[in-house]
């Protein structure tokens, strides 16, 4: 029964929203990390049970996958979900559509994967896993057509279930797959397996979820019009995925597997920290943005207590672990991968550079400057292409490493060097402090002589003192003065 108006006070409506939008960034963060930890932990079951060549098969199957994935979607499910929640009465129309559109692209991308596996110098399993990892597309296409739904209902619940789900199976049945002997194309098998019961999953709990059952009104959909409001969504989407993918791409043709899963072993820790980062920024911007227009002062507070907290965080990561490498690569993939600890001493440091970069991003996006975003990114992938083939010819996985931080730091000065320029920088007090206190604690993780472990801790430990005992020395203030400047 819809109640009267009167009898609804506006505190109990704010209270409603509240706790929608707690659950919401609640259930797709909750989601995210549970994708993270369970991608890791297969990535360290396959590289110990299938050896180096064997996670490189999989890890270069799995960065055509996700490119492909987002290629397929046009950026339609970001307009949309945009789109349809101040519309909702159009859900029914442009589901169809957008499943239509989806499924038609997921079989072109497809054909472009076997094309792919002809033209370019892969050998037989390589070839074989595009094929494979190809047929999961048409099957994604329902997925992300019915979550696009999910979010545009604001029932993220659901999202996360559906992720949750699907990824508890993949790592359930691969693991079967591993014990009875299987290879990786046995293993980019059970992704196509279990899109099959994520695309059934989804849209049983559509239907369950009446989000179709409103009243809906017939639209009229231009098509060409739709497509062209999807241009900067797409760019951005896309920019996002080379950015994480691109590397191992490009490994993947000019090196092979081997080389490739050298790298990759170092490289899933360090993924793992940048999505965390990435997850951060994400869950902080609409926040920032509705500040953004109400209040500026808590805006540029927020904004900068954010990047000094990351930083905090992220520094000592990669001192520490740059300085236990041998000892983190062997105990967690074996004593095979002793060569990713050399690649992973120079690829952690890609993982503050990107904290700033997707900081910038971020902000330039609140700020309605998209373009600056997409140059930043586009700076970033542009460098990748140019140091990353000829590092990695003449230092192999070690030259990769260098040439993803070389890339960051292009991205990261560029994006910073913006943001002075726009007079959007946020000032970090004490930074001399925060980098003495870095590089303490690295040289002790790198001198001990305990074991990586116990390292560690000493380590963050010593961080933690030199940081404080900064912070006694010379004041120390967690609230950003500069919030009340014309910044």
């Amino acid at each position: 029964m819809v109640q009267p108006a009167s009898s609804t006070s506006p505190g109990s409506g704010v209270m409603h929203t509240g706790r929608r939008v707690l659950i919401n960034t609640g259930a797709l963060t909750g989601a995210s990390l549970w994708r993270i930890l369970i991608s890791f932990v297969l990535q360290v079951l396959i590289a110990r049970r299938l050896g180096v060549e064997g996670l490189g098969h999989y890890t270069i199957a799995l960065a055509y996958l996700n490119v492909s994935q987002v290629i397929s979607e046009l950026g339609l499910p970001t307009l949309l979900v945009r789109d349809l929640a101040q519309n909702p009465t159009h859900r029914r129309a442009y589901f169809r559509w957008l499943l239509g559109i989806q499924f038609l692209t997921s079989l072109l991308v497809w054909l472009a994967l076997i094309g792919l596996s002809f033209a370019l110098p892969f050998g037989p399993v390589t070839a074989a896993s595009l094929w494979l990892v190809g047929a999961s597309l048409p099957l994604y296409a329902v997925t992300s057509a019915t979550q696009t739904l999910f979010q545009a209902g604001e029932r993220m619940e659901l999202v996360m279930g559906v992720e949750v789900t699907i990824n508890t199976l993949i790592l359930l049945i691969s693991l079967g797959v591993l014990w009875l002997g299987g290879d990786e194309l046995a293993l980019i098998g059970v992704i196509i397996v279990t899109q099959a019961i994520s695309a059934l999953l989804c849209l049983a709990l559509l239907a369950r979820s009446r989000l179709l059952a409103l009243p809906q009104e017939p639209v009229s959909v231009n098509l060409r019009a739709l497509l062209r409001q999807t241009t900067p969504f797409f760019g951005l989407a896309l920019s996002d995925v080379l950015l994480q993918r691109l590397d191992i791409l490009l490994l993947g043709v000019i090196v092979g597997p081997a080389v490739t899963g050298i790298y990759s072993a170092a490289y899933n820790i360090v993924r793992v920290l940048m999505k965390l980062i990435q997850s951060f920024w994400r869950a902080l911007y609409p926040t920032l943005s509705r500040l953004h227009r109400h209040s500026q002062e808590r805006y540029l507070r927020l904004r900068t207590l954010s990047l000094r907290f990351g930083l905090l965080i992220v520094l000592p990561a990669a001192s520490i672990s740059f300085g236990a490498a041998a000892g983190i690569l062997q105990t967690l993939f074996g004593a095979d991968y002793g060569a990713s600890a050399e690649v992973y001493r120079w690829l952690i440091w890609a993982a503050p550079l990107f904290l700033l970069e997707v900081y910038a991003i971020t902000v330039f996006m609140i700020e309605r400057r998209l373009r600056a975003s997409l140059w930043i990114s586009g700076a970033h992938i542009i460098a990748t292409l140019i140091f990353l083939p000829g590092l990695t010819l003449l230092a192999g996985a070690a030259g990769a490493g260098l040439a993803v931080v070389l890339a960051g730091a292009t991205g990261a000065l560029l994006g910073v060097w913006w943001l002075h320029a726009h007079q959007f920088a946020s000032p970090v007090d004490k930074k001399g402090g925060m980098l003495i206190a870095t590089f303490l604690s690295g040289v002790l993780a790198a001198i001990s002589p305990f074991s990586w472990m116990v390292n560690v801790v000493l380590s963050a430990v010593a961080y933690a003192d030199a940081l404080l005992g900064d912070r006694r020395t010379n004041g120390w203030r967690f609230h950003d003065a500069a919030a009340h400047s014309p910044e």
